[in-house]
């Protein structure tokens, strides 16, 4: 998490309306007759995945995640904005296996079934947009990260108010998208926002306030060498 503050940003807005999917079972489902659309078969399939991620068995956990997608599509068809549970906990399995690819198509399906619902402007795009986001973090795509930073950084401003710390956190991680890509003069300016808001709240001696000058300290000194670099 940004900053290490160890708080969700997406926390703190409303979520996607639950899909009804989440329950625990000890009991695999998935040698008995599994019907398209039950969902009482998605939500024991949902439930056994979870217990594999407890185990730390992520294929099993993918394949019990991907039945229960299956089965919710079904029920639901393609466009329901609740399918965006079921889309992201398989995403994450995948993620978690560094098949990025995989996770990259499932976040994106998530999110635009969660916009094609409710609009590119409602909060609850929200959750889809850090997923989507950190996965372009973790594997170091800093120009795609950056511009869905942004968004979300606008996402918390219209919902919890320009100094929120949600927001600084977010420009935290704005900025390092744009030092990933060597944007020094961006990624400073960034980490400069981060300050103004989080500075006034918890003093400048705060550890999370040095952390984020000291990373601004970096930009800036990475902005010389390069212009001297140039030079």
């Amino acid at each position: 998490m940004v900053l290490g503050l160890g708080v969700s940003p997406v926390a703190a807005l409303p979520s996607t309306p639950a899909a009804g999917i989440g329950g625990s079972s000890g009991v695999s489902p998935v040698n008995r007759a599994i019907f398209a659309g039950d969902l009482d078969a998605a939500n024991r399939l949902t439930g056994l995945g979870e217990r594999y991620i407890e185990q730390h068995a992520l294929a099993d956990a993918e394949a019990a995640f991907r039945g229960a997608l299956a089965i919710v599509e079904a029920a639901l068809g393609p466009t329901d904005p609740r399918l965006a549970d079921s889309m992201t906990a398989l995403a994450d399995v995948r993620s978690e296996r560094r098949d990025f690819a995989g996770a990259e198509t499932l976040y994106r399906r998530a999110l635009a079934v969660v916009e094609t619902a409710y609009g590119s402007e409602d909060p609850r795009v929200a959750g889809p947009l850090a997923n989507l986001a950190a996965l372009y973090r973790r594997w170091d795509r800093w120009d795609d990260a950056a511009p869905l930073y942004l968004r979300l950084a606008g996402v918390f401003e219209r919902v919890l108010g320009a100094d929120d710390f949600h927001v600084a956190m977010t420009f935290d991680h704005v900025a390092e998208a744009y030092a990933g890509q060597g944007r020094y003069a961006e990624a400073e300016h960034f980490y400069g926002s981060v300050l103004a808001i989080l500075a006034p709240r918890l003093g400048s001696d705060h550890p999370i306030v040095q952390q984020v000058l000291a990373k601004q300290a970096r930009a800036r000194h990475d902005l010389e060498l390069s212009g001297a670099r140039k030079g």
